[in-house]
């Protein structure tokens, strides 16, 4: 049916995800397609999860999730944002035909921010021609930090000439 993958993937919980499903081989007078989300609850004593259906996709239908009953799948990145005690999930496809029923899934882990740094710039004050150091020490993340992004604010104020500083 899908091509499956077998690495659980690790996704940021501000990210709106959209699966696409295509059914291939022996795919004939498809009668219904469902979506399903499990949260998953890890026992790690046996180090198994037991996953359980997420029962409020009704609820969220067309405000949290689109197209449950086609092959394009959307959620947006509410359910994550609103879950954050969830840190597992499974999405489903379920595809009902009259040869039978098949279905796939995929797993999905939530990435956890990293911790333990600061940042700081130096200096604090100047125009557009000064030389600003963002110093960023001391993060640690169990995947690695792969980028940086930093964000400004941009002042403007002028002086008793007219000129505009930033």
């Amino acid at each position: 049916m899908c091509v499956r993958n077998l690495d659980v993937l690790l996704i940021n919980p501000t990210t709106q995800l959209s699966l696409f499903s295509i059914c291939i081989g022996t795919c004939t007078n498809i009668e219904n397609i469902q979506w399903n989300i499990y949260q998953g609850l890890r026992n790690s004593s046996s180090n198994l999860t037991e996953w359980i259906l997420f029962n409020e996709m009704i609820s969220y239908e067309n405000i949290w999730f689109f197209g449950t009953n086609t092959s394009n799948f959307t959620s947006t990145n509410n359910l994550f944002l609103n879950n954050p005690q969830i840190n597992l999930w499974q999405f489903e496809v379920v595809y009902t035909m009259t040869s039978g029923i098949n279905s796939n899934t995929l797993n999905l882990v939530i990435n956890q921010p990293p911790s333990n740094g600061s940042c700081s710039i130096n200096p604090l004050n100047g125009t557009i021609t000064t030389l600003f150091t963002v110093s960023c020490p001391y993060w640690v993340d169990e995947n690695g930090v792969k980028d940086y992004s930093l964000y400004g604010i941009v002042i403007l104020s002028e002086n008793e000439n007219n000129q505009a500083f930033f």
